[in-house]
């Protein structure tokens, strides 16, 4: 049964840090919110999630939700073996307080697997970990930049212990249905559907999925917690969770 929880995240000061203040910055760009068609409201709502930042530590509104969702899981963990993708901003200090982090990124054309640094390059669909290896998996604002976000979940499934759990975040566009921006032909070159759009700068990787409400019925089967911060004010602000059976 899926449960929903509606928690308020900064009731009581910076999930992460504690601090009390915070300021609204402006992220989301004309060209962003033309190319995703956003109302004025969904616009100012984005806004919050991503803009929304603690003063003294810097997390967004999105990274607190996470973190939030996080620590009511695991409230006083330790010994957990954590993966990491993409290395969300802010979140490694709280999360190797949990146990043994594997931080990831993504380079193409590097060999899966390969240390950058301190990360390990991985391809989300294609993980070189062993299944059943991990308690918790994080990842944010990833799904809608693969051509099958549906294996790149169920690879994540794969490598998480029995009863592990992936806890994520979405771009979800309540108002609207799931679509498809890009996919990829046979023959591996990319087809653009509508005009490419990036979520952070040109460059990065482009946005294959915009997210509707039906993401959430897709996955339904699968979501064993939704997290809220204020789903009346702002739906953008939530957290899915998953746990392998």
């Amino acid at each position: 049964m899926r449960k929903r929880r509606f928690c308020r995240i900064d009731r009581n000061g910076c999930v992460a840090c504690g601090g009390r203040a915070f300021e609204q910055r402006a992220v989301i760009n004309d060209a962003l919110a033309s190319a995703w068609a956003l109302s004025a409201k969904e616009r100012a709502d984005f806004d919050e999630r991503e803009g929304h930042i603690c003063s003294t530590c810097q997390m967004s509104k999105r990274v607190r939700m996470l973190l939030w969702s996080i620590r009511r899981l695991f409230p006083a963990s330790s010994g957990l073996r954590v993966l990491h993708f993409n290395q969300i901003n802010y979140l490694s200090p709280a999360l190797r307080t949990l146990g043994d982090v594997t931080e990831t990124c993504y380079q193409q054309g590097l060999e899966r697997g390969a240390k950058v640094g301190e990360l390990v390059n991985e391809d989300i669909c294609q993980l070189t970990f062993p299944s059943n290896h991990f308690d918790l998996a994080i990842h944010s604002e990833t799904l809608e930049h693969l051509f099958d976000f549906r294996k790149g979940l169920n690879e994540v499934e794969r490598v998480l212990k029995p009863g592990g759990v992936q806890i994520y975040t979405v771009p979800l566009l309540h108002s609207r249905s799931t679509r498809q921006r890009m996919q990829q032909a046979a023959d591996g070159r990319m087809l653009h559907l509508l005009p490419t759009s990036y979520h952070g700068n040109e460059g990065e990787f482009p946005v294959a999925w915009e997210f509707g409400s039906d993401f959430l019925e897709q996955r339904k089967p699968r979501i064993t917690e939704l997290h809220y911060d204020n789903y009346w004010q702002n739906k953008t602000v939530f957290t899915l969770v998953e746990r392998k059976l």
